[in-house]
């Protein structure tokens, strides 16, 4: 039926978001920007969906565009899409008609087209489209194509056939943490799921921190962006706990984040006084708690994890403090009593 595999790579699309979000492109000096992103579509066999495709040239001369079609998987448990060519046996592209293959789009100018997918009796369950803008008079290279997500003249659609037989079941990997000491905020976790089942799934839930008898005193959201996992594949979703003092943020130079030798963000220790309450020291309990829909009702999953914080170095200054305090108390109290015994 021509259906990606999911067999050698996980696949994910970030799905669920119903209002319009634009991607700027500028590619070869190419400047778009496409509205919605991504798109879900859904309909039964044999039975043709339409979506509407929003672009506007932000270029300052006209464009003569062309749409086409490309599958994508994504890369590892991130689920980053990976543009692919089609194959032979990718019969799921051929179900794609667009309202226009090529058009012309002045500068400023909003055009819409529609693509309509008509899925045959026999299609199931779900299938992965990216449509990739071009100049008409350009012949993109393979890794061109690849790349076109990056620069933001391709949109991801995923169609969802519903048949009889859909299965959804969602079970947690792992629920962990970067660290099991910090001094001081951020914390990282990382829960991980896998989809058992052969359609796709978007549970959503929070992370619950205690400290001792103290009960949530923070909660974290996870998958707010209502991602999708789908079947046969796993994907990693992190959530930050950054309510803290001090804390550690992303060093910021003329606007943009600075990046070590490896890519990796600088981060720098923020001291904002105002936030003082908010230090954080002792032992933490987080408890997670997601939920998904398996079609009949809202099914749970729950993890734990624990960790420490443990702020070094205020607590090394104020041991020093309390030094110079005790030694300047014992100073002042020798003195007075030296001068008391003088007097006797």
């Amino acid at each position: 039926m021509g259906r990606i595999s999911t067999k050698l790579l996980s696949l994910f699309i970030v799905l669920g978001l119903f209002v319009p979000v634009v991607s700027r492109a500028q590619s070869n000096g190419l400047s778009l920007l496409t509205s919605p992103l991504p798109i879900l579509m859904k309909t039964t066999p044999g039975v043709p969906v339409t979506t509407d495709i929003k672009l506007r040239n932000t270029g300052t001369g006209e464009e003569t565009l062309k749409v086409s079609l490309m599958k994508f998987e994504a890369y590892e448990e991130s689920g980053k899409p990976a543009l692919m060519e089609a194959e032979p046996t990718d019969e799921f592209l051929k179900w794609v008609k667009f309202s226009e293959d090529v058009f012309t789009v002045a500068p400023g100018e909003w055009k819409t087209i529609q693509a309509t997918i008509t899925p045959p009796k026999e299609a199931s369950f779900g299938y992965y489209y990216a449509f990739v803008f071009s100049r008409a008079n350009e012949n993109l290279s393979p890794e061109e194509r690849r790349t076109a997500l990056n620069g933001g003249t391709a949109i991801l659609a995923l169609l969802d056939v519903d048949v009889p037989g859909a299965k959804k079941e969602i079970t947690l990997e792992k629920f962990s943490l970067d660290k099991s000491v910090y001094e001081f905020l951020p914390t990282t976790f990382t829960v991980t799921l896998k989809n058992q089942g052969n359609v796709h799934a978007a549970p959503r839930g929070n992370i619950y921190i205690d400290k001792g008898d103290e009960k949530d005193i923070a909660l974290i959201e996870v998958n707010k962006e209502k991602g999708n996992i789908l079947p046969s594949s796993k994907r990693a979703f992190e959530a930050v706990w950054v309510d803290g003092f001090p804390k550690y943020t992303p060093k910021i130079v003329d606007d943009k984040e600075v990046k070590d030798a490896e890519g990796n963000t600088v981060m720098e220790l923020q001291w904002d006084f105002k936030d003082a309450s908010k230090l954080r020291f002792g032992h933490y309990t987080a408890k997670l708690l997601m939920i998904y829909d398996d079609g009949t009702h809202d099914v749970p999953l729950e993890g734990e994890v624990s960790f420490w914080v443990i702020p070094w170095r205020i607590i090394g200054g104020g041991l020093i403090l309390l030094l110079f305090v005790g030694l300047g108390l014992r100073s002042i109290l020798g003195g007075v009593l030296g001068k008391m015994k003088g007097k006797k």
